[in-house]
Parts: C-alpha cells; structure tokens; sequence
C-alpha cells in the first residue's frame, strides 16, 4: 500500500521573502499550516468540519532543518502527512522538494494538540472520529525527539525590543497565529547580523496564547556560536514562546 502524503505547490512571491530574496521564517510556517489544513480536509478533519464542535488543532512546537535556501520565484512543492496520535499529541511531518523533486530543500516535524475553544481544554484524540490510524504513514521526516528548549533567567540574556499585540495578529481562534511568532523572534536579530547568515536549523515551543493588548517583551541569549535561544514573555513575565536558532554563513547565489 504506498504511503499517505499530501502535497501542494507553491511558487514563491515578493510578499514572502525578506531583504536576501530569501523564504521568510514566517512563510514557511504558513505554507506548512496551508498544507496541514489542506491534508486534514482530505482526511476528514479540516478546519470546516471541526468548528461547528468548536473545536480545533493547535500547534504547540514545530523545528525545521533547511539544507538549502528557497529563493523569490523559486517553485516548491510542500509535502505533509500526520502521524498516529498518542493520547493527546498530534504529529504531523513536513518536506519541502524542488519543484523537480530532486532536491530536498527543507524537512520538519511539529506537534499539535486538540484545544476545545470554549474551555480552553485539551482533547483526547479520539475526538477525531472515523481515522484508522493503522494505516497512518509512520516515516519520520526529521529525526528528531528533544521538544523542551531550555529557558533561561532574563536577567542572563538580552532583551532586544517590546511590542504590544494588535488586531492584525490574529487568526480564526483569535489568538496569535503561531506564524507571527517567527516573525516576532527573528526580529531579536538585526539586518547588519542577518545578511551574512543563513538560518540553518529552527526550533519553537509555543507556550501560552496571546491575546490582543498584551504587552511581549523578547530576550536574546547566544548559547554557542551562531546559535541563539529566544525567550518572549508577556506583562506578567509569563513564557509565552521560546526558540532556538542555528545559522550558518551565507554562500552568495
């Protein structure tokens, strides 16, 4: 029986690349929930068959390895299949090709949970009817299992900038959508630091939701060379998202 495995492709636009006509952070993530949704409306459990139960899937930690950059015009094909569930926890796997299929230019693994929107709570998987999970791909795109990212003490990193949540970052569960927060995390770094590098490995834990009004302050710590953790927390000095990043030179195209 060949393997589950949804894809789409994508050709990438002005929009979606920062000053090095390089994919944003933040576009790969939307293109991975486009995707995702994608799949799960193939497989019975898509955004419109899940919010008249007022429920939803969220993600609560995604990492990335890119081996090679995705460039403005580039065309790529975005592939995804979940995992079987555990208990609660939901995997699901990412590949980006070139359009050719013949270069593999990125892979991920994320995890998401089943939040009820009314409660808050987290749902059993078996809230999701009508799956044989038997028959679920099981490869791994990214071997990969370490989901804690160590935080640290605020007074041991740097605090880089501070914002305060508008309208503009929410998404249909009115909350921060989960893409914004690379954004918001990237942005602890500057042009001057960022032109010479290309972001090699990715890594986020969302921790707490953010709402409108709340005011994120983001702190920088280097942990070894060109790798960061970033930490941002709310007014209440809550842990509301933390990151780590990898870079590597940048190779001029």
């Amino acid at each position: 029986m060949q393997k589950y495995e949804h894809v789409k492709e994508f050709e990438i636009k002005y929009c979606e690349t920062d000053f090095k006509d390089e994919i944003k952070l933040s576009s790969v993530l939307a293109c991975f929930e486009e995707v995702a949704g994608s799949s799960a409306d193939e497989l019975g459990f898509g955004y419109q068959s899940l919010k008249p139960r007022g429920i939803s899937f969220v993600l609560s930690g995604i990492c990335c390895e890119f081996y090679e950059p995705i460039m403005q015009g580039d065309k790529v094909a975005f592939k995804t299949w979940p995992l079987p569930p555990s208990y609660v926890a939901f995997g699901r796997e990412y590949e980006i090709w070139s359009k050719d299929r013949k270069r593999k230019l990125c892979s991920a693994t994320s995890r998401w949970c089943l939040l009820d929107l009314n409660s808050g709570k987290i749902l059993q998987a078996k809230e999701i009817f009508g799956q044989d999970y038997s028959t679920y791909n099981t490869d791994r795109a990214l071997d990969f299992k370490n989901w804690k990212i160590t935080a640290f003490g605020l007074n041991d990193g740097e605090l880089r900038y501070s914002m305060t949540v508008a309208n503009s970052e929410y998404d249909h569960n009115l909350h921060v959508n989960n893409t914004r927060y690379a954004d918001y995390c990237l942005n602890c770094f500057s042009v001057a630091e960022l032109k010479k590098k290309t972001l090699k490995r990715f890594q986020i834990s969302y921790c707490k939701q953010c709402k409108e009004g709340d005011e994120l302050r983001f702190y920088r710590k280097e942990t070894a060379d060109d790798e960061y953790t970033v930490c941002g927390v709310n007014q209440f000095n809550e842990t509301v998202v933390l990151t780590k990043f990898s870079f590597e030179n940048r190779i001029k195209l």
